[in-house]
């Protein structure tokens, strides 16, 4: 009940700070929030409103990020040219703007009152906000931005330059932790406030990984700061520290679940999946004896939990319900053929068709860039699974029965896992920015992922004991496979598998995989749009419409500009 009456209260808080801000509301605050009278704007619903709007801000995030990294299909046009303007990202834009606006306006209040809990946490939510603005728009207004009526048409300040302040915020974040506290904390996501100081530490870090390619940032010199992170052992690398946020299974008043079942478990269907994903974790691993892999036996144990298929048997479906018979001839490229054996080819269509006749099973879901009519497949398509949507395990008919299946979306939105953060420390390892083996932390990242794919959520009804055990049997292959594979690779495509298996490891997060790609280009087989001329690849997003409509400050829109991190010119994103 406690957080039921939390929602309530929150819907109330965020009608002030709506009431309070612009009417485009934009993150460079148009209008004035001394407006708003500071008795309501108390730091612990306050920050009870921060927590509840951050998984819907990284909700937001995904709908792009998500797409253009093939975790969701891209279906808002067929080419970089038409899939996405500037109006898409007025939500983000605005969401990100309500999250910093509260944390600014509720600081001097809990300063007064020594909430440095409240406090210390909200900056270092701050600090992600402004670091996920940043990986995905480029430069933002930063040093003139919240000022009110002050200064209503702020500069952008640089992506490096904002990074630099993130992390000397961080490190304030921290010190304000540490602080004694006073009074009562409603924490939604972790039992102490030294669990925040170790998120803090690992944003670091992942700050340094995504400018792994950099010798500084400012003054900061990546490889120290990222060795000095290792070295004094507080970030997070067990999942009890994951940074997570819990839906419930409430369908209305309120509704807790997690929007991605609530888009595809009641009665339309939802967003396609991108065929991609589901095809790099089946079909593109080659079988062998020692790692059978099928797809009604998938080698990879979170396969049932990441993807239901709602219609088993694709193959049987008429041209009408299943369009697209006829595979565009760039497919066939080889770039675009798996990783494992360039036998195998991409998919189109369902995940597993990579030629010849339509097979009888598969995953349905969408192509990169299919922006083509909906066929009548509301009950047909593949929908995210247990995991992390709280939604249905396996192949079991249809899910569009008003979110009564599964777990009936009471899900996890993952925002930071110590999976990850393995990953990060063994792609660092692999470059030799700091000390260690890559692959032993690759292969502890891959068992961490699968733990907590196959056991976070409750599979509803359960499994028995035979499919647990099985379980097991499959982790055990499966990191055997990885770790056969990697020892036959030259360094370059070391770091290829270690960042596909990271991009799996994301299900449910398309940022860390956005990121990944734009720094590294891999993965380098990700299955082109439909069109054979794609145009740009979004190497960042579009400024939201608000923004630049708002502030003639605001650099042109070009999706062709890269963040300050990211690779140079010498590989061509698709």
């Amino acid at each position: 009940m406690k957080r039921y009456t939390i929602f309530y209260k929150v819907f109330l808080l965020a009608a002030v700070f709506f009431a309070s801000s612009c009417e485009t509301v934009d993150l460079e605050q148009t209008e004035n929030p001394s407006a708003v009278n500071p008795d309501l704007l108390d730091p612990t619903f306050a920050f009870n409103y921060v927590q509840l709007q951050l998984p819907g801000f990284v909700n937001s995030t995904n709908g792009f990020t998500q797409g253009v990294t093939r975790q969701m299909a891209m279906t808002g046009g067929s080419t970089y040219d038409n899939a996405y303007a500037p109006v898409n990202f007025n939500g983000h834009w605005s969401t990100a703007y309500n999250l910093l606006n509260a944390i600014k306006v509720m600081e001097p209040k809990a300063v007064e009152r020594n909430q440095n809990y409240i406090l210390g946490a909200s900056k270092v939510i701050r600090c992600y906000v402004l670091m996920t603005l940043v990986d995905v728009y480029g430069d933002i207004p930063y040093s003139e931005s919240l000022q009110g009526s002050a200064n209503i048409t702020p500069n952008f300040d640089s992506s490096a330059a904002v990074y630099d302040g993130i992390l000397t915020e961080l490190d304030q974040a921290i010190a304000t932790l540490q602080l004694t506290n006073n009074g009562s904390v409603t924490d939604l996501y972790y039992t102490s406030k030294e669990k925040w100081i170790t998120l803090a530490n690992t944003l670091k870090l992942k700050m340094y990984n995504n400018c792994n390619l950099l010798t500084t940032i400012g003054t900061r010199n990546v490889a120290t700061e990222m060795n000095a992170i290792i070295a004094a052992d507080d970030y997070i690398d067990t999942p009890a520290e994951d940074f997570v946020f819990k839906y419930g299974s409430s369908r209305q008043n309120p509704n807790t679940r997690h929007p991605m079942y609530n888009d595809q478990y009641e009665l339309g269907g939802g967003a396609y999946i991108g065929n991609y994903i589901m095809w790099a974790m089946t079909t593109e691993k080659l079988a062998t004896t020692a790692f059978p892999n099928t797809i009604d036996e998938p080698g990879d144990p979170r396969v049932n939990f990441y993807f239901y298929r709602q219609d088993p048997n694709p193959g049987n479906e008429d041209n009408f319900v299943l369009p697209g018979r006829t595979r565009p001839e760039h497919y066939n490229e080889t770039r675009y053929s798996s990783f494992y054996s360039t036998s195998i080819g991409a998919c189109y269509t369902v995940s597993n068709w990579i030629g010849g006749a339509l097979p009888a099973n598969g995953f349905w879901g969408r192509d990169h860039g299919n922006n083509s009519g909906i066929p009548q497949d509301n009950d047909k398509r593949s929908v995210a699974g247990v995991y992390p949507i709280g939604g249905a395990y396996g192949a079991a008919g249809t899910v569009q029965t008003q979110g009564t299946k599964g777990a009936k979306g009471a899900g996890i939105m993952p925002i930071i896992l110590s999976s990850w953060v393995r990953f990060m420390k063994a792609e660092a390892m692999l470059k030799g920015i700091i000390s260690g083996d890559a692959k032993a932390e690759m292969l502890t990242a891959i068992s961490q992922s699968i733990d907590k794919t196959t056991t976070v959520i409750p599979v509803t009804p359960a499994l028995t004991s035979a499919e647990v055990a099985d379980i097991s049997v499959k982790k055990q292959k499966y990191l055997d496979y990885i770790s056969t594979t990697f020892d036959g690779l030259n360094d370059a495509k070391k770091l290829e598998l270690l960042i596909k298996e990271f991009y799996i490891a994301t299900w449910g997060n398309g940022i860390e995989p956005y990121n990944n790609y734009r720094r590294t280009g891999y993965p380098s087989n990700f299955q082109p749009t439909l069109e054979p001329n794609s145009g740009v690849f979004y190497n960042c997003a579009f400024y939201a419409g608000n923004c630049v409509n708002n502030n003639p400050n605001a650099p042109a829109n070009d999706r062709a500009r890269k963040v300050f991190w990211a690779e140079p010119n010498t590989k061509v994103l698709h």
